[in-house]
């Protein structure tokens, strides 16, 4: 990551076009803004395009632009991307599943640093840069000839490579404590856990699962048992207590905040039913002694835990004569 970011600095300071390489979700836009805003048209504006989520009819008018009249749907003159990024810098995603056809024309803007918006005779000088970005390997894409080598020597004026997640684990504290804001905190076991996982989806899908944690949680701490990885299936904390006593399988762990009210509560109406509504059978079934049914009482009080016992109750069978 240290080179990354000295590549990145590098990257600013020259005017040519950028290739970013990278796998899917490892961090390429945000590597595109940070050469844009470290270099001298950091004030102007960056746009950003998805190339492999526009319609291979749609992409060469929002790139270039359009004059009315151009296509059926042209009503009015409409200028494009590239006009809108003038004298910023322009973020191409997922460059490879571009056409042949539209690589032509992208290469020959590059080239003469102009565009002519489709049905228009007027050209249209850009200064303007270009900064691509991949998760394919294009030279292989260049020996199948479905990308062009002229426009990738073009845009492979300066390369840069983006390491994937799972090669600087060790980022993953660093990453989760950003992703976090504050918002709570993950324990070490929970982030042991993540350390132990590869993470194909790199950043993206590690942002995804701390989310996920994060949405499940009732206290300020992520536990490890909050960390779903791919192929987990999420177990509910109550359903992992073993009351073997009540003071060390449920108290215990709700003054630790290993549990919360609503997995306490849960257990209490799960006592409930089989006890028939009675708290007093419940002290039994959870292995305490009658002498701590008053603290037990005391303790559901103080924490609001205490369920009507009522709805468990059996209601007396009715005797028609």
């Amino acid at each position: 990551m240290r080179l990354l970011t000295y590549r990145v600095r590098a990257a600013a300071r020259v005017a040519g076009s950028v290739l970013i390489i990278g796998e899917t979700g490892s961090g390429q836009e945000l590597v595109a803004r940070a050469i844009h805003e470290c270099s001298p048209r950091g004030s102007a504006r960056v746009v950003a395009v998805d190339c492999g989520a526009l319609p291979e009819d749609l992409i060469e008018s929002e790139l270039f632009g359009y004059r009315r009249g151009a296509f059926t749907t042209a009503s009015s003159d409409k200028p494009g991307l590239f006009e809108e990024a003038n004298g910023g810098t322009l973020f191409l995603d997922e460059i490879a599943n571009t056409s042949r056809r539209f690589q032509a024309k992208l290469l020959r803007a590059l080239q003469e640093r102009q565009i002519r918006r489709l049905g228009d005779v007027v050209t249209r000088k850009l200064d303007i840069r270009i900064i691509a970005a991949t998760n394919c390997d294009l030279r292989r894409l260049i020996l199948r000839g479905d990308f062009r080598e002229d426009l990738f020597y073009r845009l492979s004026v300066f390369a840069i490579q983006v390491p994937p997640l799972r090669e600087r684990i060790e980022d993953v504290p660093l990453l989760v404590d950003f992703m976090l804001q504050g918002r709570c905190r993950a324990s070490q076991e929970a982030i042991e856990k993540l350390q132990s996982y590869d993470f194909p989806g790199n950043v993206r899908e590690l942002e995804n699962i701390v989310e996920s944690a994060v949405c499940s949680i009732d206290s300020d701490t992520i536990c490890a048992s909050d960390i779903v990885l791919p192929g987990e299936t999420r177990r509910r904390p109550e359903d992992e207590i073993q009351i073997e006593n009540f003071w060390e399988s449920i108290a215990r762990p709700y003054a630790d905040r290993q549990i919360t009210r609503h997995h306490v509560e849960h257990v209490i109406r799960k006592g409930l039913i089989q006890t028939e509504g009675s708290y007093r059978r419940l002290v039994r079934l959870f292995n305490l002694p009658e002498s701590d049914y008053k603290r037990f009482m005391d303790f559901l009080r103080r924490h609001r835990c205490n369920v009507d016992y009522r709805q468990y109750r059996k209601k007396p069978e009715r005797h028609i004569e």
